[in-house]
């Protein structure tokens, strides 16, 4: 189970690898904030083109080599920014982070369940793949930054070569685990389900991930134009971390008030993000950041897991979390890319409070379908 969990780890590891150089693979490439959202959605869209295929595909071919494809993956998006660094690297990057997540999202928590055996498999193996997931989130991105801060701004930063190194490291001990053979047939395609009465708390999942998804691309292009470029990269490092914290500490909250608690500390986070943003200023980005991160990585997205859970059964449960998945990557990909496009043509002050009009407008609409539905 902890080879799995490293790998998991590593894995997740490489999508906020090179967040703090994101604005700079911009600037150096003349993309702006829409070119940088552009490339940086590239995992998303990856994600939900791909999901109905990858979904169903360690029970066909088995848990190991999904992920060991996986960590190839991984560091073959990382060495395409060591040799190429650019929004086109990046794009490439994303689009292979988006692949290997795709790949070890469901066979790798199945597969530490089944090695490590006994009534609490289960519960351990899904604890410890969330950590890896949503730490290693967090971690990425953090590491880059101190490795700049104590080694200075050299291109590509040492963390990029660790990461690798760790690869290479997995690879043959993960190699080395045993893994069953698929013994029953399984269709090529999972396609997502989306029980009855989980629209909205679904939906929170788009609201949650296109505010990280702006959180990650936006913020960052407007503080390093205003001369501040490592605010943004701690900033989303902080929710990060936040998010997976509130995600162990709630415990076994009903699905409706995880989602109802979620949506106005979403909205109240991305505010003071947003306020942050314009105003360089630290206190309100990383209080924001908190905010958001409770909300997106843990009220939200258990609230719209744990409902999709209560309304399908049986293997319909997997789909349905598909489903969940699936609308909170469009929302890693729309909102993000519609803002960072009116950055480019409107300023940030203008497209962010407009982004943020927007949000407070759906957050509201879905409170009051969740409290239509309690009542």
């Amino acid at each position: 189970m902890a080879a799995i969990g490293a790998a998991v780890f590593a894995i997740g590891f490489s999508t906020t690898l090179a967040m703090p150089l994101f604005t700079a693979y911009a600037d150096r490439d003349g993309g702006g904030a829409g070119g940088l959202a552009a490339a940086f959605i590239a995992y998303a869209g990856t994600l939900i083109v791909t999901a109905p295929l990858l979904g169903g595909l360690s029970d066909r071919i088995g848990r190991k080599p999904c992920v060991l494809a996986g960590l190839v993956l991984a560091g073959v998006s990382t060495l395409a920014l060591v040799v190429a660094p650019g929004l086109a690297a990046l794009a490439v990057a994303r689009a292979l982070q988006g692949l290997a997540i795709g790949l070890v999202a469901g066979g790798a928590t199945a597969w530490a369940a089944e090695l490590a055996g006994g009534p609490e498999a289960g519960r351990r193996a899904a604890r410890v793949m969330a950590f890896g997931t949503a730490g290693s989130y967090g971690a990425g991105g953090l590491a880059t930054l101190i490795a700049f801060w104590l080694l200075g701004q050299a291109e590509p930063p040492v963390t990029f070569w660790l990461h690798m190194a760790a690869v290479a490291l997995l690879i043959p001990v993960v190699a080395r685990l045993p893994d069953r053979r698929p013994t029953e047939r399984v269709a090529w395609l999972r396609v997502p389900a989306f029980p009855r009465g989980t629209v909205a708390s679904s939906f929170g999942m788009f609201a949650a991930w296109g505010v990280t998804g702006v959180t990650i691309t936006s913020v960052p292009s407007a503080l390093a134009a205003a001369g501040y470029p490592r605010l943004g990269p701690l900033a989303v490092c902080f929710m990060i971390v936040a998010g997976t914290a509130v995600q162990q500490a709630i415990g076994r909250w009903p699905a409706r008030r995880l989602s109802l608690t979620g949506l106005p500390v979403l909205a109240a986070g991305a505010g003071l993000v947003i306020l942050g943003t314009l105003g360089a200023s630290l206190p309100l980005l990383l209080a924001g950041g908190g905010l958001v991160g409770s909300a997106a990585y843990g009220f939200l997205y258990v609230g719209a897991l744990a409902a999709a859970s209560e309304a399908a059964s049986g293997a319909d449960r997997a789909r349905a979390a598909a489903g969940v998945f699936l609308i909170a990557h469009a929302g890693f990909c729309v909102p993000p890319l519609l803002t960072g496009l009116a950055v480019d043509a409107f300023g940030a002050p203008v497209a962010l409070a407009g982004f943020w009009a927007g949000l407070a407008g759906l957050c509201t609409l879905l409170a009051l379908l969740l409290l239509r539905r309690q009542g």
